[in-house]
């Protein structure tokens, strides 16, 4: 663009900008046109960068002076001649006015739009001042916005109800179908009237199965006793044979003697006497054999005798065993009826019935009987406990009938010859008492669960308003409190170049920190609540209702001794974010951030405990708004177990963070070259002496010095 400000086109192969801009000099200007037209030779103009020139520029705006280079560009010339410069000046007043014109139009509007302001105010509070009251309308929405939420309810049940008619309905034709299909499969008559003839069948065909196996089991039990009978029958007739045998080969061997005898006393005469002595214990034999004999035959007799007892005992035990059994299955069926009738199991709810639909056997009733004999051995069944507990009992139930009947229920008794049993009507049924409190108790759980669910829904819906809010704004305000702390520390080292921070770090689980609290605490941490996604709000809301169940279980397992106060306060002890966290100082060694309760000396350690807490007041007091006020700070027993050079140096860090202090000790006076002044009141009393005596001093920096006491009343001696 020329100076002039009209344009002139050039080639694309000018070489610097003389051939594209025209230097016009005002009269009486001490630059000549030629100087100006050789810097402008001096600059090379064209599309690419020449490398043997200092300046360049191109068409398209790109340029570079020396190591220099950029680009840039304006949609017309600007401030480059007079007639650019009074062009520029025409379009911006042209501008201005134009912004005065649409300012003078938008203050008509707002004006009128104010006049008009002021007439709808003069008509609103005319129209309000004539307005009825509204107290009648706000009872009209009320009463139609209870209407709408009963009629809304009472829409609800009937549907819930037609939904369970429907259900029900539907079961009924199934358990319909499924009858007759049974019915068809047993061989069954399928209409209920026609069942208790085949149960009456049933019942005789269980009866005479029942006694067949009772017969069956006698004679089981009796088969032993007569096998062991028949044995030894057996055996005493196998000794009565054997016996007659030895009879019969004696006799035999006796007429054989007896020949011989006669044929030896024919023949041999001499030895007579030897054949007589071989004859007299022949007959000794004999006589032995028919004692033996004789013996068998009375043991015979008795062993007929015991069996005949034997016979007459097993058929007399058969008789009572038949009697007992008999009675035993009387006692059982007894027992089935009375467990029937659900008293026992009122009585004694944990003990576990047998199947109360088929007819029990002996082991499941004795092993009832005997649990409920060991239960109740400790109750006494004299008569004047009869008579207590019959009393016991009409007073109970009257009492339970006035407390049913207050509220809208009813408890029926009827006696039988099982015993006294009372029903209560809830909902148009009768139920026994333990079901119905085992139903309750159900129904508690599951509006207890229902609870909980509204519970959570309005801590959630809560959360998003204040609470997870309020719990961010503390969080981010001690992380805020924690930096300024080591900010604080990180200016002032120790002597020997020592530095410590605070962390300020959540505990874990084992240690009694909330489950996911990690996990929340970083949401809390780092994301504004206005901008949480479900998730983040559902991680939030499980780690604060854990919170709250835990604290409300230890107020409620704490059996009143500790009820943990009012809602408020259990909230309050739940919410605290405080029992969360801990404190930690670490100390820079080596290069890394390390334990405080790592190797180090007593001083070490006493400085990591001493100077972060100069550090937190010195950062609380830094927060205030007056920066001439005291920085108070007070020390009870300070600095106990830590040597001299510590000690000065802990002064020297007061003095560095700008404190002020006041500090009770038994031997400290703070009298070090580290603090430039300090005032002493050293306080001793004697035994015996009700009085205390105070010596005043002033430290200055490099010596104590005693100063007498304002309040005396009289000067010393």
């Amino acid at each position: 663009m020329p100076a002039n400000g009209t344009s002139k086109t050039y080639g694309v192969d000018s070489s610097s900008l003389v051939d594209w801009l025209e230097a016009t000099v005002p009269a009486g200007c001490a630059v000549q046109a030629d100087i100006v037209e050789r810097v402008l030779s001096g600059v090379a103009c064209a599309d690419d960068d020449p490398i043997d020139n200092e300046a360049w520029v191109s068409t398209d705006g790109r340029f570079r002076l020396g190591s220099l280079s950029g680009a840039w560009g304006k949609p017309e010339a600007v401030y480059i001649g007079h007639a650019a410069r009074a062009a520029a000046r025409v379009r911006r007043l042209a501008e201005i006015a134009g912004s005065l014109a649409q300012l003078s139009e938008e203050l008509t509007a707002v004006q009128a739009k104010a006049e008009r302001l002021v007439l709808d105010r003069e008509q609103a509070d005319e129209e309000w001042r004539l307005a009825p009251p509204d107290e009648a309308l706000r009872g009209t929405h009320m009463a139609a916005t209870a209407a709408a939420v009963t009629a809304r309810l009472a829409s609800e049940k009937l549907a819930d109800a037609d939904t369970r008619c429907r259900g029900v309905e539907q079961a009924l034709k199934a358990s319909r179908e499924l009858r007759a299909a049974d019915a068809m499969d047993l061989r069954l008559p399928e209409m209920p009237d026609a069942l208790p003839a085949v149960e009456a069948a049933l019942d005789h065909y269980r009866d005479a199965q029942a006694r067949l196996e009772q017969a069956a089991h006698e004679f089981r039990l009796a088969l032993p006793d007569a096998q062991r009978q028949r044995t030894r029958e057996l055996e005493a007739r196998s000794d009565v044979k054997q016996r007659e045998e030895d009879l019969a080969a004696t006799r035999i061997e006796m007429e054989d003697a007896s020949a011989r005898l006669d044929v030896l006393r024919e023949t041999v005469g001499a030895k007579v006497e030897e054949l007589q002595q071989q004859l007299t214990e022949a007959r000794e034999a004999v006589r032995t054999g028919e004692a033996v004999l004789k013996l068998a035959g009375d043991t015979l007799r008795k062993a007929g005798e015991a069996r005949a007892i034997a016979g007459q005992q097993a058929e007399t035990a058969n008789v009572v065993l038949q009697e007992r059994g008999e009675a035993r299955a009387q006692t059982i069926s007894k027992l089935q009826q009375f467990a029937g009738t659900g008293l026992l199991s009122a009585g004694l709810p944990h003990i576990e019935l047998p199947d109360l639909g088929s007819p029990w056997t002996i082991d499941p009733a004795l092993t009832l009987a005997r649990r409920a004999e060991q239960e109740l051995s400790h109750l006494k069944d004299d008569e004047e406990t009869w008579a207590r507990v019959q009393r016991q009992t009409a007073e109970e139930l009257t009492e339970l009938q006035r407390a049913l009947g207050a509220l809208g229920h009813q408890a029926q008794a009827d006696p039988s010859d099982w015993g006294f049993r009372v029903d209560i009507v809830y909902q148009n049924r009768r139920e026994r008492p333990d079901r119905l409190a085992k139903r309750l108790a159900e129904e508690i759980a599951q509006r207890g669960e229902l609870l909980s669910a509204k519970e959570r829904t309005v801590l959630e819906n809560h959360l998003q308003a204040e609470i997870a809010a309020e719990i961010q704004r503390l969080l981010q305000a001690a992380e805020r409190q924690v930096d300024a702390i080591n900010a604080e520390l990180h200016k002032r080292p120790t002597s020997t170049g020592v530095r410590y921070r605070l962390v300020w770090q959540p505990l874990s689980e084992e240690e009694g920190a909330p489950v996911g609290l990690d996990v929340a605490r970083k949401r809390l941490l780092n994301t504004s609540s206005d901008l949480w996604s479900a998730e983040d709000r559902r991680v939030v809301g499980e780690m604060l209702q854990q919170r709250i169940s835990a604290e409300r279980e230890r107020a409620d397992s704490s059996g009143g001794k500790d009820s943990g106060g009012t809602l408020l306060d259990q909230l309050a002890r739940a919410l605290d974010y405080r029992h969360w966290h801990r404190f930690r100082v670490e100390r820079w060694q080596e290069g890394h951030w390390r334990k405080l309760s790592g190797p180090a000396s007593s001083g070490e350690r006493a400085l990591g405990l001493t100077v972060p807490l100069f550090a937190a007041v010195a950062s609380f007091y830094s927060q205030g708004s007056y920066a001439l006020a005291p920085r108070l700070m007070l020390l009870d027993e300070a600095f106990a177990g830590i040597d001299d050079t510590a000690r000065a140096h802990c002064m020297g860090l007061i003095r560095e963070f700008d404190l002020d202090f006041v500090i009770t000790s038994e031997r400290e006076w703070a009298c070090y070259a580290e603090l430039p002044g300090v005032a002493i009141c050293q306080l001793q009393r004697r035994e015996g002496i009700d009085a205390v005596f105070v010596s005043r001093w002033t430290w200055d920096g490099r010596e104590k010095k005693a100063e007498a006491d304002p309040d005396r009343r009289f000067a010393p001696a």
